[in-house]
């Protein structure tokens, strides 16, 4: 019997560390995460090529007004998002296998509430292993989660 629970919970802790989405949080407002992210982005060649403030674009619709009491149930104070991509991980992946550009260029969100920052991005990773873009995938995966947690470094 231990050895079926120890099992299950070891089936649970690889599956909850090979999520799909990678997710990292900071006790910092949106702003500062998003401008300590540009900054790296662009120090390491990944560039930003189009962002949006979601909740504002949602305001500036009107469906705070449509949705009403639903509207943000989660309380989020800020969701932004930007489109990030690089060149040459771009050009490698169109070359191995065009159908992996659903990965790249990469969208980033990042959510706030109460004053802590989410970031939250889709792992290319997540792609079919057997696919010739997949380690071009894995090095954009790792160059853009490093990026991440060192922009936090920064100050």
């Amino acid at each position: 019997m231990r050895k079926i629970l120890l099992a299950c919970l070891l089936s649970v802790s690889v599956w909850a560390a090979e999520s799909n989405v990678y997710k990292v949080t900071y006790k910092v407002p949106v702003d500062k995460v998003i401008n300590n992210i540009l900054t790296k982005f662009k120090a390491e060649g990944l560039v930003v090529v189009w962002q949006l403030d979601i909740l504002e674009e949602f305001r500036q619709k009107g469906l705070d007004k449509k949705f009403g009491e639903n509207f943000n149930k989660a309380g989020l104070s800020a969701v932004k998002t930007m489109i990030v991509c690089n060149g040459k991980f771009g050009n490698d992946i169109i070359n191995a296998d065009s159908d992996m550009m659903a990965y790249c260029p990469v969208r980033i969100t990042l959510t706030e509430k109460d004053g802590v920052t989410t970031v939250l991005y889709v792992r290319p990773s997540s792609a079919p292993r057997d696919s010739k873009a997949y380690p071009s995938l894995m090095q954009l995966e790792k160059k853009v989660t490093k990026s991440i947690e060192e922009s936090m470094e920064m100050e």
